[in-house]
């Protein structure tokens, strides 16, 4: 199963690291003042001094870093986190190894590389933090401070003591990468729906701003629709209307009906949505007639439709028409003379294909097309395709788009099927 993203990493995140860092080395140059003032001496302070050196250096040049308009990826931040990993190795092997308390500051990269990085470069900060802990078991400078077992009759119980606070790492360890990994990618995925929560109720708010234009606007253009529709019968009845004049008169009334008609039927459609009320229809069949019915508006554009007999049975309302006469439209608007339609199905959907042959669209567009924000091109597509989207949604399916290295573009409306009876198959 594929593990969940991670959050990228920020400029923030990698200046908070290098804040800690920079905190545990002022720690570690606490203790060797310390030990300075006390032993009087720098014989064996010279590696941990160079240690706290390079990893000064580091600090600060990744600082400045910080202060760059670059991004940070992945890689740079595991980078750093094996800075740390490498560099405190350093440190405890020039100040007693696992005997230095200090050792347990591996937990500090282990635990930021499970909560920011992929579950992945997790595993690796933790397999790198315990092989150099156990290392440092076994290879170490002897440093006084830290290590007084090396005096006589102290050897076994402080060797015991040792072995376990390494078994305490690894157990600490495997526990923090595991179970933080899985909190921060429960926590992310949380995030992620309530993102797409606050897209859907944004897009339904706009859905239903454009609803109540659309019905308003039916309701305001009847009165003017019915006074043309007066004035074109009175102009038909002056005999003295010249031929041509009486035929763009003709063509005026069968104009008027029709938006008449429409707006009639747009009327029927909400109240039929209201309800819910839903037909049941031959998926072959249902898209045919669609066709036909768009085409009668577009007579420009050759179309073909390829589908078998029958088909599989499909749930709809009139709302689903106007979505599936969107991706027609769409596809005509793209600059295309010629429309493919078909129909494939399995045992669990149908998929409705519209293949144009124009200029596709902006691979930028792609991924928001239906989403709530979005600027339409001049091709239309925005608002139309956002309440396809979300009418195809309502029956549980869903629009794709693709474009097509041959040029042009296939938009399909995947729809399930319909349960109980009505999915036997018609012959």
């Amino acid at each position: 199963m594929k593990s969940p993203q991670a959050y990228s990493p920020s400029v923030d995140n990698l200046r908070n690291l290098l804040i800690i860092r920079s905190i545990a080395l002022l720690g570690q140059t606490g203790v060797l003042i310390y030990v300075l003032l006390a032993s009087r001496t720098t014989e064996s302070l010279f590696g941990a001094i160079g240690s706290l050196a390079i990893l000064a250096l580091l600090t600060m040049a990744s600082l400045w870093r910080t202060t760059r308009p670059w991004p940070v990826a992945d890689n740079e931040f595991l980078a750093q986190l094996f800075i740390d990993v490498l560099g405190w190795t350093a440190l405890m092997y020039f100040t007693g190894g696992a005997n230095n308390p200090f050792v347990s500051y591996y937990i500090v990269p282990l635990v930021i590389a499970a909560a920011v990085l992929p579950w992945r470069h997790a595993w690796l900060v933790t397999g790198g933090s315990l092989l150099a802990y156990s290392l440092l078991l076994y290879f170490y400078v002897p440093f006084p401070l830290f290590t007084p077992h090396t005096a006589p009759g102290h050897g076994y119980g402080t060797n015991v003591h040792i072995l376990g606070m390494w078994f305490n790492f690894l157990f600490s360890a495997g526990l923090i990468t595991y179970f933080v990994v899985r909190m921060g990618a429960i926590l992310r995925q949380q995030e992620a729906q309530a993102v797409a929560q606050r897209e859907d109720r944004l897009r339904n708010d706009q859905i239903m701003a454009v609803a109540s234009l659309a019905a308003g606007t039916a309701h305001e253009l009847g009165t003017p629709l019915s006074t043309m529709t007066v004035l074109i019968g009175e102009m038909l009845q002056d005999d003295n209307l010249g031929v041509q004049a009486r035929q763009d008169c003709e063509l005026l009334r069968e104009q008027v009906a029709q938006c008449k008609s429409t707006l009639t039927e747009l009327s029927r459609t909400a109240e039929l949505t209201s309800v819910k009320q839903t037909r049941h229809q031959a998926v072959c069949e249902f898209t045919r007639q669609t066709v036909e019915r768009w085409a009668v508006r577009r007579p420009g554009i050759i179309y073909t439709v390829s589908c078998g007999e029958g088909g599989p049975v499909i749930e709809f309302d009139l709302t689903m028409v106007q979505a599936l006469e969107n991706l027609f439209n769409n596809a005509a608007d793209a600059g295309s003379d010629k429309v493919e339609v078909s129909v494939v199905w399995n045992q669990r959907e149908v998929r409705i294909s519209v293949r144009d042959w124009g200029c596709g669209i902006p691979t930028e567009l792609l991924e928001k097309l239906g989403k709530p924000i979005i600027h339409a091109d001049k091709s239309g597509l925005g608002i139309g395709l956002m309440l396809s989207q979300a009418t195809v949604e309502r029956y549980g399916g869903r629009i794709e788009l693709r474009n097509l290295r041959e040029g042009g573009t296939v938009a399909t409306l995947i729809l399930p099927l319909a349960k109980g009876p009505a999915t036997e198959v018609a012959q």
